[in-house]
């Protein structure tokens, strides 16, 4: 195993912490689109109410943005990144 300088750490954490950040950017916009398209579930024409299916989809739909939202708070990366700038 090559030894690992502190150069080669800080490069490879830097580069890390950037696909990290890209990745919650994208789990971001998801998160947006599926709550916008939750937003969008209304009642067909003529209907007050939405169907069941209509229901149980944005149903799954905040649950989905729920889960998102949770994975997202997680991914703090403030304590490395200090690491990345000694």
């Amino acid at each position: 195993m090559a030894d690992l300088t502190r150069t080669i750490i800080k490069k490879n954490l830097r580069t890390t912490l950037e696909k990290l950040e890209d990745l919650k950017s994208d789990l971001e916009a998801l998160k947006d689109d599926v709550e916008n398209e939750s937003y969008s579930i209304e009642p067909y024409e003529g209907k007050d109410d939405l169907t069941p299916y209509q229901e149980e989809r944005q149903e799954w739909l905040d649950n989905v943005s729920e889960a998102l939202g949770t994975i997202i708070d997680g991914m703090d990366t403030s304590e490395l990144e200090g690491y990345v700038e000694e």
